[in-house]
């Protein structure tokens, strides 16, 4: 019997990038781990980006490892931030000694790794050049209840009322949206609804505290701030018109993300008006979304808003395909076989 280890991003296995990943897809299809630290008493190790990546680099070739990178790390620019990760994490804990360059060990621990798991076809793409057996698996939804599509008259609101969900560091792409937002509220009136984290940690997710509430106090809106769990995104998302995912498009980081958060939303029945970006293009393009809810800035961004408050039946459209592609070719059975192939490409039958 093969035995299977799993370094998790945190020993509960509560976060999302545990839940909605390896450890979710194991639980779903019965699948026997154990969470550790090395690889004593393992035949398969799978890494999150939580594990020592230096002393995992050094792991024995009987070990077959599998190496989760949902996030396209490789875009990242080069900054003070990436500079100082190799010493925080060592402060921290994940790592077992301070590294100048977390970038180039992280990319020694790939090319050491049986099998890669990222995000979107871009980042196999840069993937490959440095390991020869990478694979995509986008992130599983199947802890948020599916909810049809609703008509705006079900919802019976005075307003417009707007969905985004998210961590801090993610929170700035909403800057964007903003202007068109003021216009709307102007029109219609307009109610943002944020579901994160009120108190997030600043650095490395790890270090001293931001507040949200001070950040959002200078924008300008009505902005009703939730905390993040499963059943609060299906409360708030069952009275919303319309959800909003921005990204930064001048930060290749952020460009490089997957449409997971499109699917999520679609997945609880409501329109996306998103930034355009590789993956948010190829999104609306299998699910047959109009383009038109992909936005390149600013003035894109008033544009929609405008165009889809003022027609719902546009909106209903937009949300009914794409609550057809997150039940289907995005829906939770797609990840799993996704999974399972990443499992079978080094010898190990689900």
């Amino acid at each position: 019997m093969t035995r299977i280890g799993y370094v998790p991003l945190h020993q509960s296995l509560r976060p999302p990038g545990d839940r909605r990943r390896f450890s979710g897809y194991a639980g779903r299809r019965g699948i026997d781990f154990v969470v550790v630290d090395d690889w004593r008493d393992v035949d398969v190790a799978v890494l999150s980006t939580e594990a020592d990546l230096l002393r995992w680099a050094s792991a024995p070739s009987r070990i077959k490892m599998v190496l989760d990178l949902p996030d396209a790390f490789l875009d990242e620019p080069v900054s003070k931030r990436t500079r100082a990760r190799g010493l925080a994490k060592w402060v921290a804990g994940p790592l077992s000694k301070p590294v100048l360059r977390h970038d180039r060990a992280m990319l020694r621990l790939v090319a050491r790794a049986d099998a890669v798991v990222c995000s979107t076809p871009e980042q196999a793409q840069n993937l490959g050049h440095h390991a020869g057996n990478v694979h995509v698996v986008l992130d599983d939804h199947s802890e948020v209840t599916p909810m049809a599509p609703r008509s705006w008259s079900d919802r019976k609101l005075s307003a417009v009322h707007l969905v985004w969900e998210g961590m801090f560091p993610t929170l700035g792409a909403v800057e964007q949206v903003l202007p068109g937002l003021r216009l709307l509220a102007e029109e219609e009136g307009v109610v943002l609804h944020l579901v994160t984290d009120r108190r997030p940690k600043r650095y490395m997710n790890r270090f001293l505290h931001h507040e949200v509430a001070d950040v959002v106090a200078h924008w300008d809106l009505d902005v009703q701030l939730h905390d993040w769990d499963v059943e609060t995104l299906e409360s708030v998302g069952r009275d919303c018109h319309l959800a909003i995912v921005p990204v930064v498009r001048s930060d290749p980081y952020a460009l490089g993300k997957p449409e997971n958060r499109m699917r999520l939303f679609w997945r609880l029945g409501l329109p996306v008006l998103a930034s355009d970006s590789p993956a948010h293009r190829r999104a609306v393009g299998l699910a047959g979304v109009a383009e038109d809810t992909l936005c390149g800035g600013a003035s894109d961004w008033s544009q929609a808003l405008r165009r889809y408050a003022s027609e719902p039946a546009a909106c209903r459209a937009a949300a009914e395909a794409g609550h057809r592609a997150a039940l289907g070719p995005y829906g939770s059975e797609a990840v799993m076989a996704a999974w399972d192939g990443v499992l079978a490409s080094i010898g190990v039958q689900p």
